[in-house]
């Protein structure tokens, strides 16, 4: 963990977090053994390819699955209060109030047939017992700070009449709309353009400073992690295969996964005649996950012990841990690599 976390007692504690599902197939699961802290004032990254587990995880932290069909283990401590044995009558206090999630794609989150200003007042009347003249101007004051120009003529429109990036914005206001105290932001800039994308990661990053909330950023992205990130989390087929600081990961990456990773991303000096580094092979299906370690089918280190028998994640160094056998090996070939 970083130093400037080291002296804090966590806001979230997630421990051994098992999410299974109930198929046509059988019983899968999704994220598996997965533990991490999360503390005020900080970001913390979680990465990974697509179907590495890490929506599974924000959604089961915020218990948003059907749960005739998901089954969780575990622990989740939000200030000392287990999230996993709340009533649901319980967890709904929670969810949007001491928790609050950012959702990849807004379009498909915001109600397309209510005002904007309509869902933001929903989550403050819901959790708050204000008057309807005190939300509304909770409501512009929200549009003010997440960036919304003219808030007093936006707070009347409709979800259509808005570009992606200020839909984004809305998503932003009505997670901060109770002062959560912890915020998972689910790739909040996926499916908008470059520059919007730096608008709004600057104001995650300022709002997080500025409210001093926990926040749990998870994305596909590296160069985004480098630049706004105190400790990073990365996960493969469901489980955690590395956790450092920011600094160490990108300067000492352990494992042969994040170790792909770092080689994946585009250098400014790099010989543009040659093809990038892709780490070869996809990820497998939950219904079909290799014995032993799970990276070993597309890793170039991997040996007999590797296939047979899964390592554990143990602590490597000042802080950093790594789920690998060769963790030595790698750390030797991770020291030539900086992104």
């Amino acid at each position: 963990m970083g130093g400037a976390t080291m002296d804090k007692e966590p806001i979230l504690e997630v421990k051994e977090l098992k999410t299974s599902f109930r198929t046509e197939r059988g019983k899968v699961t999704a994220v598996d053994g997965v533990s991490f802290d999360v503390f005020k004032g900080e970001i913390l990254g979680v990465v990974g390819e697509s179907g590495c587990g890490k929506s599974a995880t924000a959604q089961s932290i915020l218990r948003l699955y059907d749960e005739k069909q998901a089954i969780h283990e575990g622990e989740i401590c939000f200030e000392g209060k287990e999230l996993l044995s709340l009533r649901p009558s319980e967890m709904d206090k929670v969810r949007g109030n001491d928790i609050s999630m950012i959702f990849q794609d807004p379009l498909s989150s915001l109600n397309p047939v209510f005002t904007i200003g309509n869902q933001i007042a929903e989550a403050i009347l819901t959790h708050k017992n204000v008057s309807k003249r005190e939300t509304y101007a909770r409501v512009l004051e929200l549009l003010r700070l997440t960036g919304i120009p003219a808030p007093e003529k936006r707070i009347h429109e409709y979800p259509h009449e808005l570009s992606g990036g200020m839909r984004q914005r809305v998503m932003i206001a009505m997670a901060l709309a109770c002062e959560s105290k912890v915020m998972i932001a689910d790739e909040p800039t996926t499916a908008l353009d470059v520059t919007i994308q730096a608008q709004i990661m600057s104001m995650i990053v300022e709002l997080n400073q500025k409210l001093d909330m926990g926040v749990i950023l998870i994305t596909h992205d590296l160069g985004v992690v480098a630049e706004v990130c105190t400790r990073v989390v990365v996960m493969y087929l469901g489980q955690i295969v590395e956790e450092a600081d920011v600094k160490s990961l990108f300067t000492r990456p352990l494992h042969p996964y994040t170790q792909g990773l770092m080689k994946s991303i585009a250098q400014l000096d790099c010989d543009r005649s040659q093809p990038l580094h892709v780490i070869k092979g996809t990820v497998p299906s939950l219904h079909q996950i290799p014995e032993g370690c799970r990276f070993a089918p597309r890793c170039p280190f991997a040996d007999d012990l590797c296939r047979s028998k899964m390592p554990p994640l143990e602590q490597y160094g000042t802080g950093q841990k790594t789920r690998c056998w060769h963790a030595a090996t790698i750390s030797e070939e991770g020291e030539a690599i900086r992104a």
